[in-house]
């Protein structure tokens, strides 16, 4: 593992962990998106013994922190058993869910409550997001079906407004068209508030919430000092973090962006010489010595 020795893990409290890139077995195997999959055979295997790792690590909370909704992660947090990870940060910082509670914190009453005012107006975008949901299930879907022909639902989220791309189609303009069809029924207050962007598979359309909000505002909810946790990514969804938070790591086969940034963090930055989730693996046993 590349690591300052001046980086002292053993004052790591709170470990927010991504998951495709970062949780898979050491062969990359990818994780499913859809609500029918279930973890393979090597996926549950490489689960299982970083719960075993976490549990026994001397860390006091592990929060997977994922642009992934809470059907689908289920499968993976079913492998995730330790009380260690009560939290999940979905849907890139718009939910968390709580565990315990079974069911998703009010963000606007948690950032009041921890006097986070810029975090309370930011997590109050959740309302226009409610909004645009509705809008695409009665005007947009049907807009864009007929045009891309075949189904287009979006996915069961509730932060996000996110649906397949549809195939042989341009991601670009495809991307383009939800935009414009947005901004003609939304009025440009509102459309200032939400961030348009594409994976190679999704389209997805943010509430102006990041996933480093969400460590913060979890951070202050669970009384911890920023400088005592640590953020692990792998991908360019990442970048908002790796630029600000103190301290992160990547694995091996991070984006080459997110590792400059890991290394340019100096002691702060650990870039993992191991791959997907052999490096919170290694992580967590050299946490544990």
């Amino acid at each position: 593992m590349n690591v300052n020795r001046s980086m002292c893990l053993d004052e790591i409290q709170i470990i927010f962990q991504d998951v495709d890139g970062c949780l898979n077995p050491e062969d990359g195997e990818a994780f499913g998106a859809t609500e029918d999959w279930t973890p393979s055979v090597s996926q549950i295997a490489m689960l299982e013994r970083l719960n075993r790792a976490i549990e026994s690590s001397p860390v006091s909370h592990f929060i997977i922190n994922t642009g992934r909704f809470w059907p689908i992660l289920s499968q993976v947090a079913e492998h995730l058993t330790t009380r260690k990870a009560r939290y999940f940060l979905l849907e890139h910082a718009c939910v968390i869910y709580d565990r315990e509670r079974d069911g998703y914190l009010d963000l606007v009453a948690v950032a009041r409550q921890c006097e986070m005012g810029t975090l309370v107006e930011r997590f109050g975008n959740l309302r226009l997001m409610q909004r645009l949901l509705d809008w695409y299930d009665r005007v947009g879907q049907a807009g864009m079906e007929a045009v891309y022909g075949g189904l287009m639902p979006r996915l069961d989220k509730v932060g996000n407004l996110s649906y397949a791309l549809p195939e042989a189609a341009d991601p670009d303009e495809v991307l383009a068209r939800i935009e414009s069809m947005i901004r003609a029924d939304f009025s440009a207050v509102e459309c200032a508030s939400l961030e348009f962007c594409r994976s190679d598979r999704f389209i997805d359309i943010l509430p102006g919430i990041h996933k480093l909000d969400g460590i913060e505002l979890m951070c202050a909810y669970l009384g911890v000092d920023p400088g005592h946790a640590l953020a692990v990514g792998d991908y360019l969804n990442d970048l908002a973090v790796f630029e600000a938070f103190p301290r992160v790591m990547c694995p091996a086969n991070a984006h080459p962006k997110i590792i400059d940034l890991t290394r340019s963090k100096g002691p702060s930055g650990i870039v993992s010489d191991k791959a997907y989730g052999a490096a919170l693996l290694e992580l967590l046993e050299r946490m544990r010595a």
